[in-house]
């Protein structure tokens, strides 16, 4: 049976546009594969701190963010303190396409470029 994360349910996207999900990527190689990449990359990847949580790394002008996202107590997330919250992951990274991060030091910032998985 295949095991499916319930955070990443998505009516709204495709598997295809999930690419810029990275499982079990540290900090570190997230910041390796970053650094080949512009302003405004990102990538999403499982939280080192906590198993069952996920970090958006970004490049910036001044180098890499890492955000936690968090999740209100009705279970939707929330990315940095003032997001709006949303049912999946994939829906918080729709909505930072077109709109500026509400994130100190990435005020000017939208999630433009998927770092994706290279496929085989």
């Amino acid at each position: 049976s295949s095991f499916t994360h319930p955070h990443f349910c998505y009516d709204l996207l495709t598997s295809l546009s999930l690419r810029w999900y990275h499982g079990a990527l540290s900090r570190s190689e997230a910041e390796s594969l970053l650094t080949l990449c512009k302003e405004c990359s990102y990538l999403v990847r499982n939280s080192e701190t906590s198993r069952w949580d996920y970090s958006l790394s970004l490049r910036s002008c001044q180098g890499f963010m890492h955000m936690k996202f968090s999740q209100s107590k009705d279970g939707r997330y929330i990315l940095g303190q003032n997001s709006p919250p949303f049912d999946t992951i994939p829906e918080v990274i729709h909505y930072y396409t077109t709109h500026k991060l509400p994130i100190k030091g990435a005020e000017h910032l939208s999630l433009l470029f998927p770092v994706l998985v290279q496929t085989l």
